[in-house]
């Protein structure tokens, strides 16, 4: 799922390559569909990947592909991407979201059509590997609320998929497609939601300000309850704020599109549209709070957490990728690049961490000294976040619509 697991560590457990040679690529341009709901097949999300190497990952235009290795079409040529299914649902898009993967190989994603009209809604579908032909198999679909559906499903110990609509509401959902429980934040976009630990706490960051915590109803009711909330504003640090009118979304360095990252103790990282990186106690309770470089827009990626949860790593729309410190959030190192980053980053086994640029650059860096392992031209902006196969390649995404697997 959207990075790696419910805590969004970004930690994967496979070993990443250690220099930069296209494997394959995919135009998903060349499966444009005419109901689509932009004209670029612009990919913004990034990929799950499951056990077999299977890459699912859809564009803007609103298609979600099921790519697979193909054998090579010659002895002179390497191996070659292809489809192994695709989705489209008419005039819907999953726009940012990256799909879900459960265990036993159901792909969760929600779509929604264009606008902010109320009678728009977002809809979860669950999706199978069709039995005949190129055209998913839906398992089933459950209606959301009003708005544009752009977060990412996050799936649960026990197989509940959390997701949240566009207008704010949260929704678990059964593996079996039935609304358990709902309850109602602020208006996201993109961000995914994150679960505690031990699952008994949702954490839904918002555009509006804040971060809520969640936690499901008693027995017997179908309403969630907000357990305490945090306001970005509350804490705005020293340094002054850089801010404009949208677009773009978080101009204004209100609230955050970043996804919490939770530690095993329950702590929570996470990035806002000031450019503030905040570590927060599980009761909610800052405990300390780093101050990137100010930009637009501020951190819009999620953080990874090291293997030993001492350090975390985020990009920004200005300074680069930052390393700070769990313990106090000192700066540990940073690696400047001459552009901003919106990817999340990826860790690999052995703490390669991986990460891509609004310039079209994808960097493989040290985690522990920030030095570079290599630096790959992609040839277009790579908002996705990279994500690592178990046959150790690497799988990015860009503007332009490409599949980019590094290997």
């Amino acid at each position: 799922m959207y990075q790696m697991d419910a805590q969004h560590t970004g930690r994967s457990p496979n070993r990443g390559p250690r220099w930069a040679r296209v494997v394959s690529t995919f135009e998903t341009s060349n499966y444009a569909v005419r109901d689509g709901t932009t004209a670029k097949p612009d990919i913004q999300s990034s990929a799950a990947v499951g056990s077999d190497g299977t890459i699912y990952i859809g564009n803007h235009q609103g298609v979600l592909f099921a790519l697979r290795d193909a054998p090579p079409a010659g002895r002179d040529r390497g191996p070659v991407l292809e489809l192994a299914w695709r989705f489209h649902p008419p005039e819907g898009s999953s726009w940012h979201a990256t799909p879900a993967l459960s265990p036993g190989g159901t792909v969760y994603l929600g779509f929604s059509r264009p606008g902010v009209r109320s009678d728009i809604e977002g809809t979860l579908y669950a999706l199978r590997t069709p039995s005949d032909g190129s055209d998913a198999d839906i398992v089933w679909s459950v209606s959301l609320g009003a708005g544009r559906l752009t977060s990412s499903p996050t799936i649960g110990p026990d197989g509940t998929i959390y997701v949240v609509d566009g207008s704010g509401w949260l929704y678990a959902v059964s593996p079996e497609g039935h609304v358990l429980w709902s309850c109602e934040a602020g208006p996201t976009l993109k961000a995914a939601p994150a679960l505690s630990p031990d699952a008994s706490t949702v954490y839904v960051s918002s555009m509006n300000g804040m971060l809520y915590a969640l936690s499901p109803p008693k027995t017997g009711e179908s309403s969630g309850k907000i357990r305490w909330t945090f306001g970005f504003a509350d804490h705005p640090g020293i340094t002054p704020h850089v801010a404009s009118a949208a677009p773009p979304a978080g101009a204004n360095g209100i609230g955050s599109g970043a996804s919490p990252t939770i530690a095993a103790d329950g702590s929570l990282y996470i990035g806002a549209n000031n450019s503030n990186f905040y570590a927060l106690s599980p009761e909610g309770e800052l405990q300390w709070m780093f101050e990137a470089e100010r930009e637009i827009a501020g951190i819009w990626s999620t953080a990874a957490l090291s293997d030993d949860e001492s350090m975390l790593f985020f990009g920004a729309n200005k300074g680069g990728m930052y390393a700070v410190n769990r313990p106090d959030g000192s700066l540990a190192w940073r690696h400047r690049i001459a552009s901003s980053i919106y990817s999340s980053p990826a860790l690999d086994a052995d703490g390669v961490l991986y990460t891509g640029s609004t310039i079209g650059h994808v960097f493989a860096l040290d985690s522990n000294t920030g030095g570079v392992i290599f630096d790959f031209d992609a040839g277009a902006p790579v908002w996705t976040a990279p994500a690592i196969r178990p046959d150790g390649s690497l799988v990015v995404a860009d503007r332009n619509g490409r599949v980019t697997v590094i290997g």
